[in-house]
């Protein structure tokens, strides 16, 4: 009985094609793991911790915490570039509003609003925010912090600096808070 009687073995041809499967699939094993290992080298790595530095650039933490508002910082969603959403008409599936879309909120639902100037998604608490705030308590809830400045009665200019803080998952505005001019003991408000 030779080797080519055994079971498992019909001829010298079946052990060439499992050979030659075995080289080309250990080749391929070999280039992905060679890819992975250069690309991984090279490509930066992806932003998985939110920043640390304050949440909002044109308002300062002591005007937040003169509202009785904290914000904590958290990933930013990817938004597509305008011109694939506008010409494609692509849009990535989202579970949370999109940048501009808690813009136009805030400029549908709030009359006199002259400009955006900052917005970034982040977590909210928000206690003891007076008397016209009638009691509203937020606690850590994922909302769109929008910055801009608002027709009213300012003391200097006739626009007034306002934070609207909206619902992330919903096309709600939850506050409309006016922000406070920076104490001079507290220091100038960073520039944005």
């Amino acid at each position: 009985m030779g080797w080519n009687n055994r079971p498992g073995f019909r001829s010298i041809d079946a052990v060439r094609v499992w050979a030659w499967g075995g080289a080309a699939f250990s080749s391929a094993v070999l280039s992905c793991l060679l890819t992975w290992a250069v690309l991984s080298a090279t490509l930066p790595s992806p932003l998985s911790t939110p920043p640390s530095n304050p949440v909002l650039e044109t308002v300062a933490p002591s005007q937040l915490a003169a509202m009785g508002l904290r914000l904590e910082s958290t990933l930013q969603p990817f938004e597509l570039p305008n011109n694939v959403t506008s010409s494609l008409g692509v849009r990535l599936p989202s579970t949370v509003l999109l940048r501009k879309d808690a813009e136009s909120v805030v400029r549908q639902s709030t009359a006199g609003v002259q400009g955006v100037v900052e917005s970034t998604l982040t977590y909210a608490t928000a206690a003891n925010l007076g008397p016209s705030a009638r009691g509203t308590t937020m606690v850590h809830r994922l909302v769109w912090a929008v910055v801009g400045t608002r027709s009213g009665v300012s003391a200097t200019s006739g626009l007034l600096q306002m934070l609207w803080l909206v619902d992330a998952r919903s096309q709600r505005v939850l506050l409309e808070l006016v922000v406070p001019a920076v104490s001079p003991a507290a220091g100038a408000a960073p520039a944005g």
